[in-house]
């Protein structure tokens, strides 16, 4: 170097330069290194200060480039995930999450990036801290260069397993109370206040569509009492059950039966004129007159009286229509029971019509 310095001139590129104008240039030269150093240094004091900063973030925070390939991270969501920065680093986490849920990640930053918007969502990622899969809400934001090309994509993720099992539990737990509150313990059948509310939403159904018809039938096992006194209570709480049972068997899903209390049962028959409903009773008394309960090498016979009315859309209140059917279940137990009776207003009104 000091061979060529000494020169007296010497050619740079096309043009000649002297001894003291390349001192100048050297000086230059050394002036530029000497401010690049101190920038480099300044970004790597910077870069420092800021992978301190996030680090102090309590959820997981990371950056990817434009490939999916993971640029930055914080020691929260190495904890998160329980994989380190220095294995993730310039790699897509192939190797460190299920095949499955790596198409999921990279078809879902693909469309963020296409997108140009933040998005937020729920997502299934494999912890290999807990060994396990968790949920995750996760928070992505694109970045772009001036061009507009994908640069970066900002993400945080907040672990929200627990949270959602406990949701899921509370909404058990509410499921729970509320079968507690509208269903019968011993026959699992809808219970009375279940049935007056559905009724309520029959009668409105049929009171608002012109030419719609719906029936109740009221029912109540004959002779109940006897069976108590004679066979004990696990007996009669057994027929109740056995009952309901061939109440399943013959009416349809979108019909509600249900036990009103007692040996009382009631159903709602949606879409069911008189005639229709006449029938559906007589089937049901004809299926219980001839499957006798036997339990115990004991054989118990039951029979039920059944009486029918339809939901009239004039009637001014929800529970005339009960009021109806009760009374003709009134008159077939009077008439002999194990039979069936309409209500005797409607009976007498379909007759005149016919």
């Amino acid at each position: 170097m000091n061979a060529i310095v000494a020169r007296p001139e010497f050619k740079f590129g096309d043009e000649i330069l002297s001894q003291s104008r390349w001192r100048e240039l050297l000086d230059e030269a050394r002036a530029y290194s000497e401010k690049i150093e101190q920038e480099v240094r300044s970004l790597r004091d910077n870069s420092e200060l800021l992978l301190a900063i996030i680090n102090l973030i309590p959820v997981a925070f990371f950056v990817k480039d434009h490939k999916s390939r993971f640029f930055l991270m914080n020691r929260a969501c190495e904890n998160q995930w329980g994989m380190s920065f220095a294995d993730l680093r310039d790699t897509d986490g192939s190797q460190f999450f299920p095949p499955e849920q790596m198409e999921g990640f990279l078809a879902k930053d693909q469309s963020i990036f296409e997108g140009r918007k933040p998005v937020e969502f729920e997502e299934t990622f494999w912890s290999a801290a807990k060994k396990t899969d968790r949920i995750g809400y996760t928070f992505k934001l694109p970045m772009y260069d001036a061009g507009g090309n994908p640069q970066y994509l900002v993400c945080v993720t907040l672990d929200i397993t627990e949270r959602k099992r406990a949701q899921a539990a509370l909404l058990d737990s509410e499921n729970k109370l509320l079968a507690l509150a509208t269903t019968d313990v011993l026959t699992e059948l809808p219970n009375r206040r279940q049935f007056l509310d559905r009724l309520k939403e029959e009668f409105a159904r049929v009171q608002r569509f012109s030419g719609q018809r719906s029936s109740i039938l009221m029912l109540d096992l004959d002779l109940f009492k006897h069976v108590n006194d004679t066979h004990g209570h696990a007996m009669g709480d057994a027929l109740l059950k056995h009952f309901a049972q061939l109440m399943r068997k013959t009416f349809r899903k979108i019909d509600t039966p249900a036990r009103m209390g007692g040996e009382e049962f009631a159903v709602i028959l949606p879409g069911t004129d008189l005639a229709a409903a006449r029938t559906v009773a007589e089937r049901l008394r004809e299926l219980v007159a001839k499957t006798p309960l036997v339990q115990d090498e004991k054989t118990v016979s039951l029979t039920v009286s059944i009486g029918v009315a339809t939901i009239d859309p004039r009637d001014s209140e929800t529970d005339q229509s009960l009021i109806r059917a009760d009374k003709a279940l009134y008159r077939a137990k009077e008439n002999g029971r194990n039979r069936v009776e309409m209500a005797a207003d409607q009976s007498n009104a379909r007759k005149s019509l016919s």
